[in-house]
């Protein structure tokens, strides 16, 4: 199968699942956020009191140009039924918008969750570059919003890149133009390298089998570096996985993957309602 038929076929199968995801929970749609009218998906599980239910905040990935909060509704489904709400975030995409400007609408949808959601503990989970803009949530300076890194108690990064450096010269960089400067402001490893984090929340990093030599390189090493800055880090390769299956079994709540996200969630593992 090709590139594009691969790529063809995961948006299909997200698609699918998505739906039913939407049809069968409660839900509040396209909920704008931040300067520039990005919008999220609120998924809720079917339990009464949910004044301090853990969020799990979901970003996709694309490589920052492609890609859409629409077709990863599904996340919602295992997460939902193990009693955590769901947030699926959308954001702007390159060209239209810069890397930086991403960053900045994530750290507005952050804002947002942790405002309408006082209570609740809040877990960052993102896959490929939506586990990059996960991780520069715990290097943004918070100064103004402290009630952030209070609120965050964990993140997810799945199958993500953590130096951007390497990508200038690909065809990746042909939509995102990244040049050595917002590369490098921009790549959680190197920012480490040079500062500490601003959040220091249990973090499991996760690659899978069948995938890029580079995608693993990066997460071992992002999973050392933060080890050295006393964050609680588990790096895990997902067993029989692609890069784009890792996350579409997530829909399972017996999943391998979706099981260790949960574990991360006091009280949520396994809690599967029937």
């Amino acid at each position: 199968m090709t590139a594009d038929k691969v790529v063809e076929n995961h948006v299909k199968v997200c698609s699918f699942y998505s739906e039913t995801t939407k049809q069968n929970l409660r839900s509040e749609l396209n909920l704008s956020f931040g300067a520039n009218n990005a919008k999220m998906d609120i998924f809720y599980p079917m339990i009464e009191d949910q004044d301090s239910t853990p969020v799990i905040m979901f970003i996709h990935g694309g490589y920052w140009q492609e890609g859409s909060k629409d077709i990863y509704s599904f996340v919602g489904n295992s997460w939902t039924q193990a009693g955590c709400i769901v947030a699926v975030v959308g954001y702007n995409l390159a060209p239209e918008v810069s890397l930086d400007d991403m960053v900045t609408e994530i750290q507005g949808a952050v804002k947002f969750v942790t405002e309408k959601f006082p209570k609740s503990k809040l877990f960052l989970c993102g896959h490929s570059a939506g586990a990059h803009l996960c991780a520069m949530m715990a290097l943004t300076n918070w100064k103004n919003n402290l009630s952030v890194p209070q609120a965050i108690h964990g993140m997810c990064l799945l199958s993500g890149v953590f130096d951007l450096i390497p990508l200038i010269n690909t065809y990746i960089n042909d939509a995102v133009c990244l040049d050595e400067s917002s590369a490098s402001r921009n790549s959680p490893q190197r920012i480490l390298q040079q500062s500490s984090p601003t959040i220091r929340c249990p973090t499991l990093v996760v690659v899978e089998e069948h995938g890029s030599p580079e995608f693993t390189r990066q997460s071992k090493e992002y999973v050392e570096i933060l080890t050295t800055h006393g964050v609680q880090c588990s790096f895990i390769e997902s067993p029989g996985v692609d890069h784009f299956n890792l996350i579409e079994n997530v829909v399972d709540p017996e999943d391998f993957l979706c099981k260790e996200i949960l574990k991360l969630v006091p009280g949520k593992t396994f809690q599967v309602q029937e």
